[in-house]
C-alpha cells in the first residue's frame, strides 16, 4: 500500500516579508580556522594555561577566588576563551546536542546563560565529559604517534584498568602546554570526591549538581601540573603539586587534536 503524500503550502511568491531568525550569540564568527590560527593556539596554549590557573578574581560574596575546573572543563574552557577573544567559531559534541557560539535561539538553556565566552562555556561544561574528547571527526583528530605531540593537544586517559573496564571510555584529561623530544608538559583540572556515589545521588536529592559550573557543588578543582619524561621506549609521570608519580604512564592515555577545521562547518 502507497502512503499518501503530505504536502505543505509554499509561502506565496508575492509575499516578501523577510524571515527573522532569532540568534543566541555567544561571540561572533568572524572568521574561519586556518593552519595559521592553529599555530597561534598551540603557541599561546601555555599562556593562557598559565593565566587560567593563576588569576584570581572577586566572587559574590567578596572573597578571592582562583579557578577551579574538572579535568575536561579546562581544557574546553582554554579552547573557548582562544576561539572567542578571535571571533573564530566553535562546535562542540556531547550526548546531549551540539553546541556552538551562534545558535538560533530557542534551546532551553538559552535564557540562563550570558551571551559571553563565560555563558557559552558554563552551558557547554554542563554536558561535555571527558569521553566526549574521544568523538573522533566531530570534536578530535587522533594522534598516533608521541612525537606529534604539540601544545594544545589533549590527553586521554582510556587505556588503564578503570578505562578497560568501561570499554575504553576516558575519565581524565590532560592538557599539553609544551612538548620535546624528552619532556611533555600538562596542566590539569580535577575533581574531588563528589562525583562519586552515594555523594551523587545525595546531590541528585538535593537538586545539586557536581558538573555545573555555577553552582557551590561543582567538582573542580585548581589547576595542577605535571610532566612526562622520556625513559627509553616509555614516558614517565610526575605530578608536581601531590608528587604522586607512574613509570611508563603515557601509554594509558589516547592522544587528540581539537577539530578546528570542523567547527568551521
Amino acid at each position: 500500500m502507497t502512503s499518501p503524500v503530505i504536502s505543505a503550502p509554499l509561502t506565496p511568491k508575492t509575499d516578501t516579508r523577510p524571515h527573522v531568525v532569532k540568534l543566541k550569540i555567544f561571540w561572533k564568527t568572524t572568521r574561519k580556522w586556518t593552519a595559521t590560527d592553529v599555530a597561534d593556539y598551540q603557541a599561546q596554549a601555555p599562556v593562557l594555561a598559565e593565566q587560567l590557573r593563576t588569576e584570581q578574581y572577586w566572587s559574590r560574596d567578596g572573597n578571592v577566588k582562583t579557578n577551579r575546573f574538572t579535568c575536561e572543563d579546562f581544557a574546553v574552557r582554554l579552547l573557548i576563551q582562544y576561539a572567542a577573544a578571535r571571533g573564530l567559531p566553535i562546535k562542540l559534541v556531547t550526548g546531549v546536542r551540539t553546541y556552538r557560539n551562534m545558535e538560533v535561539y530557542g534551546q532551553a538553556e538559552h535564557g540562563k546563560y550570558d551571551s559571553s565566552m563565560y555563558g557559552f562555556a558554563d552551558m557547554v561544561e554542563l554536558t561535555y565529559g571527558a569521553p566526549d574528547v574521544q568523538r573522533i571527526n566531530l570534536n578530535t583528530m587522533s594522534i598516533f604517534d608521541a612525537d606529534e605531540i604539540r601544545p594544545g593537544d589533549v590527553l586521554a586517559l582510556a587505556k588503564d584498568l578503570k578505562g578497560q573496564m568501561s570499554h575504553g571510555l576516558a575519565h581524565h584529561i590532560q592538557l599539553v602546554v609544551n612538548s620535546s623530544p624528552e619532556t611533555i608538559q600538562i596542566y590539569q583540572g580535577n575533581s574531588d570526591d563528589t562525583i562519586h556515589r552515594p555523594v551523587t545521588w545525595v546531590n541528585k536529592v538535593l537538586g545539586r549538581n557536581g558538573a555545573d559550573p555555577q553552582q557551590s557543588a561543582y567538582a573542580g578543582l585548581p589547576v595542577e601540573i605535571g610532566y612526562f619524561h622520556r625513559n627509553g621506549s616509555g614516558w614517565d609521570y610526575k605530578n608536581m603539586q601531590t608528587g604522586n608519580g607512574k613509570s611508563d604512564y603515557l601509554k594509558y592515555f589516547e592522544i587528540y587534536r581539537w577539530n578546528f577545521t570542523g567547527f568551521n562547518n
